[in-house]
Order: C-alpha cells, then sequence, then structure tokens
C-alpha cells in the first residue's frame, strides 16, 4: 500500500468556522461508511476537541443516523468516568445526553481494573468489534487526534518506548510526563491503519508546536504527531488561524 505523505491542511479563519467544517466533515465521513458497510467506527480523543465538535454536532443531530455510530477512543486518563479529568465524561456531557448513539455502542474504558488489565479489555471490546479486515490491525474508518505542545498525540509520547509498539492494540502508559499520568492508548500501528485520521488544533498556543510539525526539519527528532502516516487512509489536518501562525 502506499503511503500518504503530504497532509490535506485546511486553515479556518475562526473557532466558529472550524467547528462547522469538522462537523460537516465528521458527518460526511460517518454517512459514506454507513453506506458501505453499515455502520461508523470513530475514536475520539479528549482535550478542546469535544468543545469544538460536540455542539455543531448536536445542532445536526436530526441528520444523523446515530444508531450506526460505534464509539472508541484513542486514549484515556485511567480516572473515574464521572471524572473532569475523564475524556469519556467530556463526551457525555457535550455530545451523548444530547443523541441517540446506543449505550451499547460505546466503549469506555474501565477504569475498575489495573492498568494493564484495563487496556487488555478495551482492547478485546475493540477486537470484538473491529475485527480486521487483513493484517493484525483494526481498521477504524475515522480516528480524531489533538496534539501536545510537545508534539505528543493520543497518549504517545516523545521517546517513549510505546512508539515502538508492534504487537498490540491498545497499551498502558504509567509514567505520562503531564498529569494524571496514568492513561489508556490506542498504538501507532492502529492509527496508521484507518481509513481517515484528522488531527484538529486550535489557538495560539498551538503555533509553535504546529510550525515544528508541518514544517519538518530532518536534523531533528520525529515527534509522535510526525509519526502519523496513514498506510492506506487520509490524512488531514482541520486548524485555525491562530494555530497556522508559524506555517510557511
Amino acid at each position: 500500500m502506499k503511503e500518504k505523505l503530504q497532509p490535506e491542511i485546511n486553515v479556518f479563519s475562526n473557532h466558529d468556522k472550524l467547528s462547522s467544517a469538522l462537523a460537516a466533515y465528521v458527518v460526511r465521513q460517518a454517512a459514506d461508511a454507513v453506506a458501505r458497510r453499515g455502520r461508523f467506527c470513530v475514536a475520539l480523543s479528549g482535550g478542546s476537541l469535544m468543545d469544538i465538535i460536540g455542539p455543531p454536532l448536536v445542532t445536526l443531530g436530526g441528520a444523523i443516523d446515530w444508531s450506526a455510530w460505534h464509539i472508541f477512543w484513542a486514549d484515556e486518563r485511567w480516572v473515574p468516568k464521572e471524572s473532569p479529568d475523564s475524556n469519556y465524561n467530556l463526551a457525555n456531557q457535550r455530545l451523548f445526553t444530547h443523541v441517540g448513539i446506543p449505550a451499547g455502542q460505546i466503549y469506555a474504558a474501565d477504569d475498575a481494573l489495573a492498568p494493564e488489565a484495563t487496556a487488555q479489555t478495551y482492547e478485546d471490546a475493540m477486537r470484538n468489534v473491529l475485527e480486521p479486515e487483513s493484517g493484525p490491525w483494526p481498521r477504524f474508518d475515522l480516528i480524531l487526534l489533538g496534539i501536545g505542545p510537545d508534539g505528543h498525540t493520543a497518549s504517545l509520547f516523545p521517546d517513549h518506548p510505546a512508539l515502538h509498539e508492534t504487537q498490540r492494540w491498545v497499551l498502558p502508559v504509567t509514567d505520562a510526563p503531564k498529569p494524571p499520568p496514568i492513561r489508556i492508548t490506542i498504538t501507532l500501528p492502529v492509527i496508521n491503519n484507518a481509513r481517515s485520521v484528522l488531527f484538529v488544533a486550535a489557538g495560539d498556543k498551538k503555533a509553535k508546536i504546529l510550525s515544528r510539525v508541518l514544517n519538518p526539519n530532518g536534523k531533528r527528532r520525529s515527534l509522535p504527531s510526525q509519526r502519523v502516516k496513514p498506510s492506506d487512509g487520509e490524512l488531514s489536518w482541520f486548524i485555525d488561524r491562530a494555530a497556522a501562525a508559524g506555517l510557511v
């Protein structure tokens, strides 16, 4: 399969335009997936993503076949689901309580288990839904990712051993360099096997790292977000003008 080296970079003039365009993109991806395969399997991220995408998806709710959605997360903090640090909690507040996604199709990590067991149970749930079409990896229709100031994405941090995983779909991370330190993350091979991967970034605090990630310099070490290169899928960026300030 041919690797797509050049991502599609979409810059929007403000937060509202980014939010509306992102929601419209996700709705199109969902409709295409449902038409082709009868369901839409998506992995969400935390951070500001749900604040950006939640409200417009709720507004569009009546036009969306929510019954076909299957929700996973690219990563999750190992905290109770009601914690303000929980990615599930934020998605529940911003989206799930307002739309008709069946509860049995929202696959949250089980924080009642130890981190290793949480990761394995989450991988088992993923395997039950996303049996590989070919090869060892699942194929998400869409994975939505953010990016940290250090270039991390999901809970894959610079120089972390998790970046080199070649067997497992999901890993526990017990030493994340930012709080909370214990997390559950999907691995790079899973991300890179998706049909579509979309990074979302907004605000001037993202400008410095986006300049480095999207203007690569071969003399510098590769950052986790730069290792996201779908082997047979699309790679896109949706960013606002403030985040794009350092791009050339």
